[in-house]
């Protein structure tokens, strides 16, 4: 009986651990706050690397500097949504970003690839 519920317990902690899985959608709103909050480190790592190979490293972190300082000025960010296509490895689509001070919101083209099962932003080209 003990065995049936602890294996009961596992399958329902895998299947929560399962559910709590990057969706693409994160991936595009996570990266924008890091920008805002001024985590160029993290908004470089949820790049892919086709686009860190592309760009130097110093460049990109100069451009990610430049985001943050936009951000701050319009207040931060207040919201991020996205709107993504279903893809299983590449997804494209918008992301709009709403901020908290008197800048108008602003929607990107975003495009999305699967590197080593994990979601990265990359180039819309």
């Amino acid at each position: 009986m003990h065995a049936r519920l602890l294996a009961m317990g596992v399958a329902t902690l895998a299947l929560a651990l399962a559910g709590c899985a990057a969706r693409p959608e994160s991936t595009v709103e996570d990266f924008y706050y890091a920008v805002a909050d001024g985590d160029t480190e993290k908004a470089e790592s949820l790049m892919s690397s086709k686009i860190r190979a592309m760009v130097p490293s110093a460049k990109l972190q100069a451009a990610l500097a430049l985001g943050a300082e936009q951000a701050r000025e319009c207040g931060g960010i207040s919201e991020v949504e996205v709107n993504l296509d279903e893809g299983e490895q590449i997804r494209t689509g918008t992301a709009t970003v709403t901020y908290k001070g008197s800048c108008p919101s602003k929607t990107e083209k975003v495009k999305l690839v699967k590197e080593d099962g994990e979601w990265k932003l990359d180039a819309n080209k």
